[in-house]
């Protein structure tokens, strides 16, 4: 007689209507958060290959470089040494403390 299943009823059920569109929207998000965060990793790839070709420029005597304002139009990593450029994303994920960035700069203002 009663056939249907009363767990579709439910609001926690997988299988509810309303609970795979939860999930497929979820996954959308996923995906373009994905998508978004390979398009910067792909940009940021780019600028840093452009500036190592620069600066390989500038060091063979090609070209001179223009300290007009290239640094206003330079991307908020350009100012970072080889040897800092992840140390603000390490930061940011956690691999980093605030201790050690801090140390590392004042070392550097020492030697330099």
């Amino acid at each position: 007689m009663g056939s249907s299943d009363l767990n579709l009823k439910k609001s926690w059920h997988p299988s509810t209507f309303k609970n795979q569109e939860r999930v497929w929207k979820e996954e959308q998000k996923r995906k373009e958060e994905e998508r978004k965060l390979e398009q910067l990793k792909k940009e940021l790839a780019e600028e840093r290959q452009l500036q190592e070709l620069q600066q390989m420029q500038e060091e063979s005597g090609a070209k001179q470089k223009s300290n007009k304002l290239d640094w206003m139009y330079a991307g908020p990593n350009a100012s970072m040494n080889g040897s800092n450029d992840n140390s603000m994303e390490d930061f940011l994920l956690g691999k980093k403390s605030v201790d050690e960035l801090l140390r590392a700069k004042q070392r550097q203002e020492v030697v330099s």
